[in-house]
This record gives structure tokens, sequence and C-alpha cells, in this order.
């Protein structure tokens, strides 16, 4: 999922992205953004996913420029994980 953007990301954002190996884009909301370091992340849900009990989650990076990246080092995925996972679990901690 690599995708042009030409605007600045907000929660609650719908973006439309084409997966790999797909040729029809799929909307996806932007749930969490966060920072780790010197590189921002988002993490998407499907849209058609949103009221479900239980749905994907897909983190992409956010450079700053008009381009959104896939996390193919496995590091850079563990830090991601585990940041999220934190931001969950403080979430789920203060009730919301």
């Amino acid at each position: 999922m690599t995708e042009e953007m030409n605007e600045e990301f907000e929660v609650g954002d719908v973006i439309a992205l084409t997966e790999e190996g797909t040729e029809e884009p799929r909307d996806f909301r932007i749930m969490y953004i966060f920072d780790i370091e010197d590189r921002s992340y988002l993490v998407l849900v499907p849209v058609d996913q949103e009221e479900e009990e239980e749905y994907e989650v897909h983190f992409l990076r956010y450079d700053g420029t008009d381009m959104l990246q896939p996390i193919e080092d496995d590091e850079e995925w563990e830090q991601v994980e585990a940041t999220f996972e934190t931001l969950i679990a403080d979430l789920e901690k203060d009730g919301i």
C-alpha cells in the first residue's frame, strides 16, 4: 500500500488506498497518528470493518512528503506495534 497523498492527515479522515494485488481502491479510516523518533505513522482500519467486533489494522509510515510507505523492516514493525499496543492499553486504562 504505497500511495501518493496531497494533504495533511487527521484522525477520522477516510483515505482510499489500493492494496497490493488488487485493482480497486479501498476506503480506510485513520484511527490514530503517532510519532516514533523522527517518523510519523498512521493506524488505518478498513471502513467496511469499522463496526465489526474484530477488524484488520494497517500501519503506514508518513514521512512528511506526499507518500505513504509500508513498513518493511522487522525492527521498525516491532517498534510501531509496541507503541500502538501501549497506546491502546493507555486508552483502555483511561476508559476510552
